[in-house]
């Protein structure tokens, strides 16, 4: 793991421009690695893009750089390396990923059970619990102290990665550094926590009060799929970005192992999110067998067709690895 992490450390100290990215739909880990990474990046003279073809979202916007991604590169864009965080699989990157001539070498840091090696170096830890700590990790081998807005970032992408501390990814690691950027570089949990769950939409309430009344629990009561649809987004007055940790409610259900969220991805076909819990679905495991991938405790694919097709493949999916 070193080893991989110290060329990484070469290729950042050789780069001038670099390109930070990460997959399509960004999210609390992908989004705080990266403002960590521009922060260290530019306090030590590089050049830095942050690209996604999609915005970030509502609850992460007040993060340091957060209001620096573009959407879109300049034509004439180039660069000498491209880091790519959270993302086990190309696919993910979506098909208006930049070409090779504007890229330069690409680094991927990951931490997924699952997922597809890509790229000029592909660094994946999954007994880390967000590629934060692999932020960390490596700053400290390049002997660069963590800026103030690098420790936001990366308590930002462990503590949501690890569901504030209450994930089976939460280990002694995670908690020290929590700790030490605590300790050391003065963040505020309890600040940083209101910024990231306060100022719900009424839309989102709305939605959260509809998708829990029409929650379907199967397989003996093992199972809890919420669908949302664009139709019910509109009916509800709320946003994709409303969506977010609505999946939590149907892991949280008492008997219920594994909770699943389906809706049509805007992307082409269905969007499938799963939590588990109780070690009894593996659900990295799971979705990574449907093409898409993640960690035990949380995964996710897209699938092809409409969404009782879907529904039904993973409904079948789900039945043989209960059994």
């Amino acid at each position: 793991m070193s080893e991989a992490l110290k060329a990484v450390a070469k290729k950042i100290t050789e780069a001038e421009k670099i390109l930070l990215t990460c997959h399509r739909g960004p999210d609390g880990d992908s989004v705080g690695s990266l403002v960590a990474l521009a922060s260290l990046l530019k306090e030590h003279g590089k050049t830095v893009v942050l690209y996604n073809p999609d915005l970030v979202p509502r609850y992460l916007k007040w993060l340091p750089h957060a209001k620096r991604f573009v959407q879109q590169l300049k034509k004439k864009a180039r660069f000498d390396l491209t880091i790519i965080v959270d993302c086990g699989d190309a696919k993910l990157l979506g098909d208006k990923f930049p070409e090779p001539e504007v890229t330069g070498e690409i680094v991927a840091l990951d931490h997924h059970g699952s997922g597809r090696p890509f790229g000029d170096i592909f660094v994946s830890e999954p007994s880390v619990a967000a590629v934060g700590v692999l932020v960390a990790q490596l700053a400290a081998l390049l002997e660069w102290p963590l800026t103030p807005d690098a420790a936001q970032g990366i308590y930002v992408s462990i503590v949501t990665d690890t569901g504030g501390f209450r994930y089976p990814n939460t280990n002694a690691q995670v908690l020290r550094l929590a700790a030490d950027l605590v300790e050391s570089y003065g963040v505020n949990p309890a600040s940083l926590g209101e910024r990231l769950s306060q100022d719900s939409s009424r839309g989102r309430y709305r939605l959260l009060s509809k998708v829990l009344s029409d929650m379907e629990v199967v397989l003996g009561g093992k199972v809890a799929f919420i669908t949302v649809t664009p139709e019910l987004l509109k009916s509800c007055g709320a946003s994709w970005e409303d969506t977010e940790g609505l999946i939590n409610y149907a892991r949280s259900l008492k008997g219920v192992c594994c909770g699943v969220l389906i809706s049509p991805s805007k992307y082409g076909g269905v969007r499938v999110s799963m939590r588990t819990r109780g070690g009894v679905v593996d659900a990295g495991k799971l979705c990574f067998a449907l093409g898409g991938g993640g960690h035990p405790g949380a995964a996710g694919c897209t699938l092809e067709g409409e969404l009782p097709e879907a529904r039904k493949t993973v409904q079948a999916a789900l039945s043989a690895a209960l059994q």
